[in-house]
Parts: C-alpha cells; sequence; structure tokens
C-alpha cells in the first residue's frame, strides 16, 4: 500500500464530517470513497469540471431536466420517431451561434450526450457528414433531428441517412432555399409531422375516421364533397380531378418516373383500388369491382390521367387486374432525336424535320399535339445540358440564358429577338418560325413543340423558379409570338400594368 501525507485545513475536516463518521473517523477510508466518487463522475462527465459545472440547484433539475425510468425513455423516444422538434426546444439546449460551425456543432451534442448521460458520440466529417455511434436508433435519430433543424436556415438539407448497427450516418447537403432544406427533413425524419398535427387539432374527427376505415377493412373510398355533389346530381365530374385533388398537382407535365409512384400513392390512398404496383414504366392495378362499367371507368381515369402527361398507354382487363403498357413507338422515337440532338451539330435540324414528317402521319392528332409538346420540352432540357457542358456554366442567369436560347433558335431555324428588360426580366419575340409553319401551313402541334422548347429550357435552367408570360401567339391569332421570362423569387411582381405579370 502506498502512503502519502496530505494536509487538511479544519473546513475539509468539517466537509469530511458525515464521512468521518460514516467511517468511523477513519480519514483514508473517507478519503478513497471520496476518490471512488471522483472517478465515476469523470467517467459520467469527462472531467470533474463538467461534473462541478452540472451540479444544479433543485430548482434548475425541475425546470430544465427530468430523472426519467429507461422504459419510459424509450417509449418516448418511440412516440416521438417522424416528428420534428420545435426551433424554441433546439434553442434551448443548443447556442443559435453554434448553427453555423458544423464541427462546432458536433462538440456541442458531444457534449450534451455527456450531461444527460446518453452513451451516444458524435463525429463530423467533411464535406458535412456527422456519424453518430453508440446508443439507441431512437436517441440516434432524435439527435440527427436536433442536428438538421440547427441547419435548416442554413439551407443545409439531408442528403442520405442511414442506420447500422449501433450506428448512424447523416450526410448534410447545401440546398438551393430553407424551403428545400426544410423539406428534406420533413421528408427523411418528420414524415409524421403534418398528420399528426392535423390529428391533435382534430382528435374527433381523426379518430372516428380511423374507427371507420379500421371497422369496414379499409373498403372506404374518398371523394371529394364537389365530387359527391356531381354524382348525386347526375352530372359526370371530370375523372381526373382524383389526382389534382389527393397529390395536391395539377395533372399535367410531370416526368413518368415521378407521376407513376404518384398515381400509385392517390389511387391506393383514396382506396378506389385495393393496390396498385408499378413496373418499370407499366402499372398493374387490383381492385375487387366486379361491375364491367365501374372497372372502365377507372381504367379510363388513369389513361387521362396519363395522356394529359403526354404518355400514351395502352390497358389489358383480366379479372381483378387491370395492366396499362406503356406504348413506346412515339417515345422511342423521341428519345431517338434527343440522343441525335447530344451527337449531332449541323445535322440536328434535318433530324427534327424528319421527326416532324413522322408526327404529321399519324392520325391521333390529340396525340401528336401531346407528344409534340413532350419533344419540344425534352428537346429544351437537353440543349441546355449540352450547352452548360460546353461553356462550363454552373450557375444560369437570364444574360447566360439569353445567349443559350438564341443559339437554341439557331439550331431550329427561327428569326427571333432577345432583350433583358432587367437582370430578372427576359423580352422575347419570334417573328418567324418555320417550325410552325412548316411547308407554309401553321400547324398546332408543331407551335406546341416550341412552346415545349421553351418552358423546358426555362425549367432546366431556373429549377422552377422562373415563370413564362404569355402576351402574343400566333396559334391565338397575333402576327407574331411574344413572352416574358420572369425569375420570380428575386423579383417582387408589379402590381401595375407594365409588364401584365
Amino acid at each position: 500500500m502506498e502512503r502519502r501525507n496530505i494536509t487538511l485545513e479544519k473546513k475539509h475536516l468539517d466537509i469530511l464530517s458525515p464521512l468521518l463518521k460514516k467511517n468511523q473517523d477513519n480519514i483514508s477510508a473517507s478519503i478513497r470513497e471520496i476518490i471512488d466518487f471522483a472517478d465515476i463522475m469523470i467517467k459520467s462527465y469527462g472531467s470533474i469540471e463538467n461534473a462541478i459545472d452540472d451540479a444544479v440547484s433543485i430548482e434548475r433539475i425541475e425546470n430544465q431536466r427530468l430523472l426519467v425510468d429507461q422504459a419510459i425513455w424509450q417509449w418516448i423516444l418511440e412516440c416521438s420517431r417522424g416528428l420534428l422538434p420545435e426551433k424554441r426546444i433546439v434553442e434551448s439546449i443548443i447556442e443559435p451561434h453554434f448553427f453555423s460551425d458544423f464541427k462546432g456543432l458536433a462538440t456541442q451534442f458531444n457534449d450534451l450526450c455527456i450531461k444527460l448521460g446518453w452513451k451516444t458520440k458524435i463525429n463530423f466529417k467533411e464535406p458535412i457528414i456527422y456519424i453518430l455511434s453508440g446508443g439507441s436508433e431512437n436517441q440516434r435519430e432524435l439527435i440527427a433531428k436536433l442536428i438538421c433543424s440547427c441547419l435548416i436556415d442554413q439551407n443545409i438539407g439531408i442528403n442520405g441517412l442511414s442506420h447500422g448497427y449501433s450506428l448512424t450516418k447523416l450526410e448534410l447537403v447545401e440546398r438551393n432555399s430553407r424551403n428545400e432544406a426544410y423539406n428534406d427533413c420533413l421528408t427523411r425524419l418528420g414524415y409524421l409531422d403534418t398528420s399528426i398535427k392535423e390529428i391533435k387539432s382534430r382528435p374527433e374527427f381523426w379518430n372516428s375516421l380511423i374507427r371507420t376505415h379500421i371497422h369496414t377493412d379499409y373498403q372506404m373510398v374518398t371523394v371529394h364533397r364537389n365530387n359527391f355533389e356531381n354524382f348525386t346530381s347526375g352530372i359526370k365530374p371530370d375523372n381526373t380531378d382524383i389526382f389534382s385533388i389527393f397529390s395536391g398537382m395539377p395533372c399535367i407535365d410531370i416526368n413518368l418516373q415521378r407521376l407513376l409512384p404518384i398515381i400509385k400513392s392517390v389511387f391506393e390512398t383514396s382506396r378506389i383500388v385495393d393496390r396498385v404496383e408499378v413496373d418499370q414504366d407499366t402499372l398493374k392495378i387490383f381492385h375487387s369491382y366486379t361491375i364491367d362499367k365501374t372497372i372502365k371507368e377507372i381504367t379510363r381515369t388513369v389513361l387521362n390521367i396519363l395522356e394529359k402527361n403526354g404518355y400514351h398507354y395502352e390497358a389489358i382487363q383480366a379479372s381483378s387486374i387491370i395492366i396499362l403498357q406503356h406504348k413506346t413507338e412515339i417515345d422511342g422515337r423521341i428519345t431517338e432525336l434527343v440522343d441525335n440532338l447530344i451527337s449531332s451539330k449541323g445535322n440536328f435540324n434535318h433530324e427534327l424535320m424528319t421527326f416532324l414528317i413522322f408526327l404529321d402521319g399519324m392520325k391521333d392528332k390529340t396525340l401528336i399535339n401531346a407528344k409534340a409538346k413532350e419533344l419540344g420540352f425534352r428537346m429544351g432540357e437537353q440543349i441546355l445540358i449540352e450547352y452548360e457542358k460546353e461553356f462550363n456554366i454552373t450557375d444560369w442567369d437570364l444574360e447566360k440564358f439569353k445567349e443559350a436560347f438564341s443559339d437554341i433558335d439557331q439550331k431550329v431555324g427561327r428569326e427571333s429577338t432577345l432583350e433583358l428588360i432587367d437582370a430578372n426580366v427576359m423580352h422575347y419575340i419570334v417573328n418567324k418560325c418555320q417550325i410552325a409553319h412548316r411547308q407554309g401551313k401553321f400547324k398546332i402541334h408543331l407551335c406546341n413543340l416550341t412552346n415545349g422548347l421553351l418552358k423546358g429550357a426555362v425549367d432546366y435552367a431556373f429549377k422552377g423558379d422562373a415563370v413564362i408570360k404569355v402576351e402574343k401567339m400566333i396559334q391565338s391569332g397575333d402576327d407574331f409570338c411574344e413572352f416574358y421570362v420572369v425569375i420570380e423569387t428575386k423579383l417582387k411582381m408589379p402590381i401595375d400594368e407594365s409588364y401584365k405579370l
């Protein structure tokens, strides 16, 4: 046994008196007990200083922290999955000035975990990756939500979130806006946020509705009040309304890979059908209807939604399943044309004219109009993608867009003028378009192609932040076409008649 001499003043002995009494005035035993306690504090808090700092008054314990049974704590964590913490809660545990310090944020949460006795450790890696190790998955998800909530105002969203054994990896990325970052958090971590808030605001309604669905084994069908009124009065409603109502999106101009999962969600959620399977570009709709007229109406509804977005499908009905197959002849020709745009510079106008002759030969003019617009949209996107590569463009503005679209007009043989009114408004006039007036005769489906061209280019360059205002159109009887392209997120829309925006 190693012996050391120590010096104690009376005040120290007074503090030790309870321990001395317990150990029958044995100072060595009392000191050893204090050392054991110090060892526990260092292991739990990281240092004696942290332990001293965390020694709080009774009032602070009552106001800020509670001791919770482990089983209850895990239950609370499980019940909070899919919900995002309010900003005031985040700011109450982490100082806001750390919100822009990626690495410092990891240190702050490590200190918080030590103080709360959580067995989770946070490591930061460049560019913006947080590795959470230890503790339960629910606890790591809570910390991930807190980290993301701190960074939303910095436009930092979630690029990837994965859970492994005792490990959670949170990959973050800079988004274009706070809304994009917030939507990332809602999708990945707050997927029940809106639903729970709505249930809490109207608990009687939602409890009753849920009980009804359970009681009927989810055989209830949800329709809008206006549709119900039309049904009861004998008026046939627009059969694509269901899509707009449930998806919150207009039934037009949606990419096919995005559209099919939305159709699945809409028709399964409304309970109009039992199940929808998406197999690449084929839809399999499972139902339990027996009346042929009802089955045909469901088939027609889905076909109309697809056609409004420019996709032509054909239906095969077999007992309790409807199979919708993509008719790819026209789509294949569009893909071929866009591929030629990539590989062929000078010959593109010839390729385009060959495709227009192909369109003119088709009998279904409604389908031609939709496909011509889709073709134009994809051409506009692809030309700008190639323009980006050629001129090394990473960020679009209207000046660069004006130069690029002048090049597009030259490719397709249009006479036009493009002028910047200011940094956020471009004035665009087409005086002559050999596509729409092919062989000297105006053809509306070819005019639709050029309109799709402009929309595809604008949407690609400005990611939905720009709008196209149509002033004049040849297909409306005007002598020329006139447009304004406006970046609305950077420009407060005028309320006067200057541009009629």
